[in-house]
């Protein structure tokens, strides 16, 4: 209930089961494990059912790997939908610090490692903004209100004002932790964003709107594309030279078309992006 429909946090007093989504899956994942491993040992088979969203999760990634974040993640939208709001950036934000960019992956480690020693969800208990709505929190009234103000103060810099201004994905760039595990697992997707050395420019245009901060300057000197791209297509919109698109492993050893990938995965982006908008987020 994202939007508060079974349970508000401001209202209700009793603390609820922290709702099960992709993000709380990778940044909890070690706990899920060790439960899983314990209802094997117990027997306890009834127990074993996050083994389906493991599975689910698999099928997804072979298909979209880290494009789910961009065309099918029901959470990615709102950012995204803010930074829309502009035509045009009013505060220009392209360069990243020096190991910044980094900075999801050291949140999902740590978050890891802090949910596996407290044996709590601690990303969604005190850092996820999406979990604003939901009536979860602790029910001691001191501690709500801390996390409330956490929750908050990330929703709406990083959701809301970030984008905004910056027409950048604040919060899917450089603080979900699923989007740094997809960063790590979606190495298993096929799909690529290929560079053509021979068409690219260095005209950099690519550099400045990809929301992500997936193409850096030196990334694009080497015609790469980071592992942290989410396959959105904002930087093939806006290739002068069509230097940039969707690509498969093995593409020119199996001779394929060149545009044969890109009509794949947009195939399989929309059919998984609106199988899950009509079946599971209405749920």
């Amino acid at each position: 209930a994202l939007i508060g429909l079974r349970g508000s946090a401001f209202i209700s007093s009793d603390a609820q089961e922290v709702p099960y989504c992709h993000i709380a899956i990778a940044s909890s994942a070690l706990n899920h494990l060790y439960q899983q491993y314990l209802a094997l040992m117990s027997g306890a088979w009834r127990s074993w059912s996050p083994l389906t969203w493991g599975a689910l999760w698999l099928v997804i990634t072979l298909a979209l790997g880290q494009a789910w974040c961009a065309w099918a993640c029901f959470y990615g939208g709102l950012d995204n939908g803010f930074a829309m709001l502009r035509r045009k950036p009013l505060v220009k934000w392209v360069w990243l610090p020096r190991g910044l960019r980094e900075l999801p992956a050291a949140i999902l480690v740590a978050m890891l490692l802090l949910s596996l020693v407290t044996l709590q969800p601690i990303f969604c208990l005190w850092v996820c903004p999406l979990k604003l709505g939901t009536g979860f929190l602790d029910p001691n009234t001191v501690t709500r209100q801390i996390q409330t103000a956490i929750f908050a103060t990330v929703g709406i810099m990083c959701l809301v004002v970030l984008p905004w201004l910056t027409k950048k994905r604040a919060f899917c760039g450089l603080i979900c932790p699923f989007g740094a595990w997809q960063a790590f697992f979606g190495r298993l997707n096929p799909y690529r964003v290929r560079i053509q050395p021979d068409r690219c420019t260095q005209c950099q245009r690519c550099v400045v709107v990809c929301p992500t901060f997936a193409i850096e300057r030196d990334s694009l000197a080497q015609h790469r594309v980071l592992p942290y791209c989410n396959r959105c297509g904002e930087c093939m919109d806006v290739c002068p030279t069509g230097a940039i698109d969707y690509a498969l492993m093995g593409q020119q050893r199996l001779g394929l078309p060149p545009r044969l990938p890109r009509a794949l995965f947009l195939l399989s982006a929309w059919l998984i992006g609106g199988t899950i908008s009509l079946l599971f987020v209405p749920d």
